[in-house]
């Protein structure tokens, strides 16, 4: 089966390796150049914390076919779209020249509302969609951390629930549980997804406006009662259009498992808020509540309001954390704990002021060092410590 993946980040090229390993003939479309390189060779590495011991495991480097672009690419069996909702029509656009008559669209986006973009182009009987149940950050090149959770790691249905879908379907869940995964095509996918969008209802928007990860915000009881509150905001309207949600097995059985690898991750969302600067997928979460709310006449003002919170940061990113013209000011100090940095190079990159830079030296895991260079420029952003991977990175405020 040929597949293509629209969005190969961190989690559409997880899905990707998966499916190659299953068999699948699998391209991997990227924007930049430099990563389709390094999916190519030396491939990607997929490293996962979640051994019997809690050791970290570590698979080969897997070469995968990576483009930046359709051109000359043949008409694909399946394309997986994995880039976020406000992307997906221009993404389907774009890859017009590998979908044909019968191509079929699996969507395993955040949130909800993707259905409805994809069936603006494509034929409803050709559209499935659903959840995963997976942890993947890419904190190099090519490179990801990854963590499986939950009963079944791919949960997908159809849009149109007929004996043609669900055989496609079971041959689609057969690839990927060949590949190591546990997979399953589901006529009720719509309690799936709705519960995973509960799970990113609680987490997403909130671990971005606080500013923490998730086992931190998670430690806090404010938030655990912000998310239990947006939460059954969420259910209330599931429900009155139709979807079996329950408060309690959500709180006993599907929170519970989403923790077990992602308490030590910033969520996709808060990635986007305070590391990458970029539009993010709140109308596909906490906004498809509002507007769905609206919709069948159940009010949703928390959600609204975080919604709301997001959109606004998300439209004045650059003028957050802005250096004064006479730094007046605290000063601060940055801490690197050498044993943990794997000299990844994000801190460096992120850090707006230049702060940190790449020493010529190697440290004691056989990184390239990361050393202060600029401590009198740090304006405690905490970009550096917020995107650290390893936790390596400690601001302390001096005066």
């Amino acid at each position: 089966m040929k597949i293509a993946v629209l969005g190969a980040g961190a989690m559409g090229s997880m899905l990707g390796a998966y499916l190659q390993l299953g068999g699948a003939d699998v391209t991997l479309l990227v924007r930049r150049k430099e990563l389709a390189e390094k999916f190519a060779v030396p491939g990607i590495v997929m490293r996962s914390y979640t051994g019997a011991d809690g050791e970290k495991t570590e698979t080969e480097p897997m070469p995968m076919k990576a483009v930046t672009d359709c051109s000359g690419l043949p008409e694909m069996d399946a394309v997986l779209v994995m880039v976020k909702g406000i992307d997906t029509e221009t993404a389907l656009e774009g890859a017009a020249s590998i979908i044909g008559k019968d191509t079929k669209i699996i969507t395993l986006q955040n949130g909800i509302g993707n259905t409805d973009i994809i069936a603006k182009t494509v034929p409803t009987e050709n559209i499935y969609y659903g959840c995963v149940n997976m942890s993947a950050i890419m904190t190099a090149p090519a490179v990801l951390d990854t963590g499986l959770f939950g009963d079944v790691n791919v949960a997908f249905g159809a849009v149109v629930k007929e004996e043609a879908q669900r055989k496609y379907g079971e041959e689609l869940a057969g690839i990927f549980n060949a590949g190591g995964l546990k997979a399953a095509y589901m006529d009720d996918i719509d309690t799936e997804v709705w519960n995973k969008l509960l799970v990113n209802i609680a987490v997403n928007a909130g671990c971005g406006l606080v500013r923490l990860r998730g086992g931190e915000a998670g430690a806090d009881q404010e938030f655990v009662m912000l998310a239990v509150d947006m939460v059954k905001e969420a259910i209330a309207v599931g429900m009155a259009m139709g979807v079996k949600l329950d408060i309690n097995h959500f709180m006993t059985h599907v929170l519970p498992s989403a923790r077990k690898t992602s308490s030590l991750h910033y969520p996709s969302m808060a990635q986007d808020m305070l590391m990458k600067k970029v539009p993010t997928e709140i109308d596909f979460i906490n906004g498809a509540i509002e507007r769905l709310g609206k919709k069948v006449g159940i009010p949703t003002p928390i959600n609204q309001t975080v919604a709301r919170l997001v959109r606004v940061i998300g439209r004045n990113y650059d003028k957050q954390y802005v250096e004064k013209s006479v730094k007046t000011g605290p000063s601060y100090k940055v801490n690197i704990a050498e044993k943990f940095c794997k000299g990844c190079g994000y801190c460096i990159k992120y850090c707006p002021k230049g702060v940190l830079k790449a020493d010529d030296s190697i440290n004691a895991k056989g990184y390239i060092k990361v050393k202060v260079d600029n401590v009198s420029g740090c304006i405690g952003c905490l970009s550096c410590s917020t995107v650290c991977p390893e936790a390596a990175i400690t601001i302390i405020k001096e005066d």
